[in-house]
């Protein structure tokens, strides 16, 4: 429970509250939306389907230049109203030290999508001509990073449902417990035996 406690407790403090939002002058126009307290609260259909959509999210591959794994959390996050901390947060399964198997992997698995054989590719590909083989590769890159991410999205789903009910069950079970009736029950049955 106090993993549980610190791990609420830091992601409050990593979140911006929502009034700081509200008087950023950039958001001014957006307040509405983005202090949607939908898009902030911790509902078990806000918190997994924003964990689901940050898995497909973390599949597109990245951009040197442009945010774009952010661009879309904000965007898809408003317009479904899921709660962007987790969003976020699930986004960042991408960063510089998984890009090489990620992107290695979607290439891999759109290549054999596609029925292409890549490997005479590979054992000529150097990286001053990279650029050059640039347009091989991104139909499979595209291909298995949608594959790949509609089925992490799917299994991310799958996994947040069902932690959020053993977590329902655990707090329940742990209720029932700690409480009078369950303690002055529990005594009569070992005083009976």
């Amino acid at each position: 429970m106090k993993k549980q406690q610190s791990i609420q407790s830091w992601l409050r403090g990593v979140t911006p509250n929502r009034d700081t939002l509200e008087k950023l002058w950039c958001l001014k126009p957006f307040a509405a939306t983005v202090c949607n307290r939908g898009c902030w609260a911790f509902k078990r259909k806000s918190v997994i389907r924003a964990f689901s959509l940050g898995l497909l999210i973390a599949f597109v591959p990245p951009t040197p230049f442009l945010p774009l794994h952010l661009t879309l959390c904000a965007l898809l996050g408003m317009l479904f109203r899921l709660n962007i901390p987790v969003l976020v947060a699930t986004v960042f399964v991408s960063n510089p030290l998984t890009w090489f198997p990620q992107i290695a992997g979607s290439i891999w698995v759109g290549a054999k999508l596609m029925g292409l054989d890549l490997m005479p590719l590979f054992r000529h590909l150097t990286h001053h001509n990279l650029v050059a083989h640039l347009n091989q590769l991104w139909a499979p890159l595209l291909l298995g990073a949608l594959v790949l991410g509609i089925l992490a999205a799917g299994l991310g789903y799958l996994l947040g449902q069902a932690v959020w009910h053993v977590r329902v069950l655990y707090r329940l079970r742990r209720r029932l417990h700690s409480s009078p009736h369950h303690a002055a029950f529990h005594q009569n049955s070992i005083d009976e035996r």
